[in-house]
């Protein structure tokens, strides 16, 4: 084992960022030295990525990170490995692994390997999340929120979002299902918890070959509040106008662009989106 570490350096909107001496001598202790690349722009993890010649692959960061590592990486060939150092830190809780860095190099060094799904998309490959509506508008205004770190960044950008709510006229199919209609939001979940604190979907699992597909009605924003209420909270939605199904693809058409996200990565509007599950395809460690 040589590790190829990716290392984010301002990771968790962080001046001091991972402290890469610590990382180097939690690999240390177990006979391990490690190459160490630092990303300097957005887009560069990929890279970085696509020419690492070490295994496993480190993403040392946040969702961010893993998200660009993934778009880079062999899926077949290369193992892959966290060390998470984010804001949120999605992927990394949904697989238990802790945020202390010498558990973190632990897990890697046990060399222990499973397969994990991801999702995958025109825009690339997803490992948490992909989102449409009302949702990737909150991700898209959490980008401009500063000084704030956290769930209580995705909160200000959640009031900033209501106040231009606006619901999408959509036509989904997926597996066994379909649905047209207006709708507040929709996400393809792998993971059952996004922006560090939001559970969507509590059943989720990254090990069952699907993904789950939650829908929102559209509604006021006194509906969004009642609805959504206990996600914010970190419970399980329960609302009648929260709907979801399990599936292995999704297909979207929309009358009018909608705003689209994945793992915390705003994607533009889009009027059509095509997504997939890719079962077990991620090595991980």
């Amino acid at each position: 084992m040589h590790p190829f570490l990716i290392v984010n350096p301002r990771a968790g909107r962080s001046r001091r960022g991972p402290d890469i001496d610590r990382i180097r001598r939690a690999f240390a202790a177990h006979g391990l030295a490690v190459e160490v690349a630092l990303t300097t722009r957005p887009g560069h993890a990929t890279a970085l990525a696509r020419r690492a010649g070490g295994d496993p692959v480190v993403a040392v960061g946040g969702d961010g990170t893993v998200h660009e590592v993934l778009q880079g990486l062999d899926l077949p060939r290369q193992r892959f490995g966290v060390i998470p150092s984010g804001t949120g830190d999605d992927f990394a809780w949904q697989h238990g692994i802790s945020d202390h860095v010498e558990a973190a190099v632990a897990r890697i060094a046990a060399d222990q390997e499973r397969q994990v799904d991801l999702g995958e998309w025109k825009g690339g490959r997803f490992h948490n999340n992909l989102g449409f509506g009302f949702e990737a508008d909150v991700n898209r205004l959490s980008h401009r929120v500063r000084g704030i770190r956290g769930p209580a960044l995705y909160f200000a950008a959640l009031a900033r979002a209501l106040a231009t709510l606006r619901s999408y006229q959509v036509e989904l199919a997926w597996d066994e299902g379909s649905f047209s209609g207006s709708l507040l939001t929709g996400a393809l979940l792998n993971g059952r918890r996004v922006g560090g604190a939001f559970r969507l979907a509590p059943a989720a699992r990254t090990d069952d070959g699907a993904l789950d597909l939650v829908t929102v009605a559209a509604m006021g924003r006194l509906g969004v509040v009642t609805a959504l209420g206990p996600v914010l909270r970190g419970h399980e939605p329960r609302d009648p106008r929260i709907r979801r199904a399990t599936v292995t693809w999704l297909r979207l058409r929309a009358e009018t662009p909608v705003p689209v996200y994945m793992d915390g990565e705003y994607c533009g509007e889009h009027r059509e989106l095509d997504a997939r599950v890719l079962p077990a395809a991620l090595r991980l460690l």
